[in-house]
């Protein structure tokens, strides 16, 4: 986890530090897009995407169960045969 994000001031206020702890406990990787999101990447799991600044107060709720959901999200790779 950066210690950027974390202590970032402007752009990421304390109602996200839940959020990294989760994030840091499970092995998801935060960045921050061009945009000003929060982009969390895990291998084998879908690509979460958050606001950095959350105007609702349920968004850091939302995106906790976002990354819960995707941790239980299992890939399955099909095989395809060449006739």
């Amino acid at each position: 986890m950066s210690r950027l994000l974390i202590t970032g001031g402007r752009r990421t206020g304390k109602s996200l530090w839940t959020l990294f702890a989760y994030a840091a406990a499970h092995g998801w990787t935060p960045k921050r897009t061009n945009g000003g999101h929060l982009r969390f990447t895990k291998p084998g799991r879908p690509i979460i995407h958050t606001s950095s600044t959350p105007s609702d107060h349920r968004a850091v709720r939302n995106a906790l169960a976002m990354l819960a959901r995707a941790d239980r999200y299992v890939v399955q790779e099909v095989s395809r045969k060449q006739k």
